[in-house]
């Protein structure tokens, strides 16, 4: 497994990286253009774009994930894979057709004037069109075709940058731009993807099929609703307590902590078809244990430069109007780490218990809502970032606890104490390093620099096992 995990681990990240990393390549460029206010707007549209995504086809894919990636027969997964796409392209249709009718009452009530009706229109076109898209790249991952996903999202990435930095920068088009590039991007990759996909893509859809993929998707609407509050609560939190503006300084924090995402997607994007390929195999269990040892190892130096160089990043990247960020970095990273653990824990939906997914779901947002109303009053967007870390948390252990009963994952609970003790350490040395107002300061840099390595090499030793340190070692020989 892990062979295969690694190679498609690789393609998939580095497909990942084009797209994420073109959100980190393009924050300097949108920032220095549209100021903080119209970035904000484009944060909304973005927080607006991933409810869409989780709610107008009904989870769709996440049946279509189930049933391809489990079935035997070509004829299945046409059958399903067909089914998925047809009704994903009628309901995105729909939404941007009441969208576009709704454009002027959307402009305030979302965007408080700072968008245009036909700026609406122009979003409503690119998240439909972005939500068919990342369906039909879903379908080749299941289909475990790494190589045609890292096509697609090359396609994307060629579109949005040379589409969207053109129009914002040297025409003026300002937050149209921004989304004209998107509709470009998903424009590009969608035509790869179907292209690559084209032996499972029909025009009839089955009834049989959809009903089947409804049951297992359904409950998953109100999971990925609840899922949504839970990542986005913060950011809308500060938007309605704080302002716009606050918003905008916020959501640069968190482009910049979705970094740690960005290096370890590739590991997620591979890891869930495995399981479900091979989940009933003897030892998956350990290989998962293993594998959650390796993300916790690599993802502390991640977390730890984040936290420490935070000032010097936005330095570097950001206009001083966002320095502000520095502050919130640290623990929106250590959010984002938390918040992708849940596919160490398979456990709810190889036991297709999606009802409890939803209900663990629920319960974790509404936790993450009552944090959030309470902190960022008295802490500011540090007491949003806060929240996010604490209901993150949660929600990981209700999957450990309530999946362990379907698929048993024997976590190693004393390295994961360590892995977390050193984690808070790195955090917490960060922000009070990061106090004052960034400069350049070469003793500082090395200085950083030095207590980075140190807290790489303990976590070598405190968090992988003596198999795991042999099995690294192994492969980066392999590398070398």
């Amino acid at each position: 497994m892990f062979r295969r995990l690694a190679s498609d681990s690789l393609q998939y990240g580095a497909a990942m990286l084009l797209v994420r990393g073109l959100q980190i390549f393009l924050l300097p460029v949108y920032t220095s253009v549209l100021g903080a206010g119209h970035y904000g707007v484009v944060e909304v549209a973005t927080i607006a774009g991933a409810l869409v995504n989780l709610t107008v086809a009904l989870e769709i894919s996440q049946g279509m994930a189930r049933y391809v990636a489990d079935s035997s027969s070509p004829q299945d997964r046409r059958r399903y894979a067909t089914t998925a796409v047809l009704f994903a392209t009628a309901a995105y249709t729909a939404f941007f057709l009441l969208a576009s009718a709704a454009s002027d009452r959307l402009s305030q009530w979302l965007f408080d004037g700072q968008a245009g009706a036909s700026e609406i229109v122009l979003i409503a076109a690119a998240l439909a069109l972005n939500g068919v898209f990342v369906l039909l790249q879903d379908l080749l991952r299941w289909l475990l075709r790494p190589g045609a996903y890292l096509l697609a999202s090359l396609a994307y990435a060629v579109g949005t940058v040379s589409v969207g930095a053109t129009l914002v920068v040297h025409a003026d088009w300002g937050v149209a731009g921004v989304f004209c590039g998107q509709l470009a991007g998903a424009a590009l990759g969608l035509a790869v993807s179907a292209w690559s996909a084209r032996s499972l893509l029909g025009l009839r859809a089955d009834s049989k099929a959809f009903r089947t993929m409804l049951r297992f998707s359904l409950p998953l609407v109100v999971s990925g609703i609840a899922v949504f509050c839970s990542t986005f609560v913060d950011r809308i939190v500060v938007r309605n307590v704080l302002g716009l503006e606050a918003l905008g300084v916020y959501g640069v924090a968190a482009r910049f902590a979705s970094v740690t995402g960005i290096l370890t997607v590739g590991l997620q994007a591979a890891l869930s078809p495995l399981v479900y390929r091979a989940w009933r195999e003897q030892g998956m269990g350990g290989q998962l244990a293993q594998a959650f040892r390796f993300y916790c190892f690599g993802m502390l130096p991640v977390l730890g430069g984040l936290s420490l160089f935070a000032g010097e990043i936005l330095l570097a990247a950001t206009g001083p109007q966002f320095h502000e960020a520095r502050h919130v970095l640290p623990i929106l990273a250590a959010a984002s780490i938390l918040a992708a653990l849940y596919v160490f824990a398979p456990g709810l939906f190889l036991g297709e218990r999606t009802g409890r997914v939803a209900l663990l779901n629920l319960a974790g947002a509404a936790f993450n809502l009552a944090l959030c109303l309470a902190l960022v009053p008295l802490l500011g967007p540090s007491g949003a970032a806060l929240a996010a870390i604490i209901a993150a948390a949660s929600v990981f252990a209700g999957f450990v606890g309530g999946g362990n009963v379907h698929f048993s994952v024997p976590f190693d609970a004393r390295r994961g104490a360590a892995a977390l003790a050193l984690a808070v350490a790195l955090v917490t040395t960060g922000l009070a390093w990061n106090q004052a107002a960034p400069h350049w300061d070469l003793l500082q840099l090395l200085g950083k620099s030095a207590l980075l390595i140190m807290a790489t090499f303990i976590a070598f030793v405190v968090v992988l096992r003596p198999e795991d340190r042999l099995r690294l070692r192994a492969a980066v020989k392999r590398l070398t």
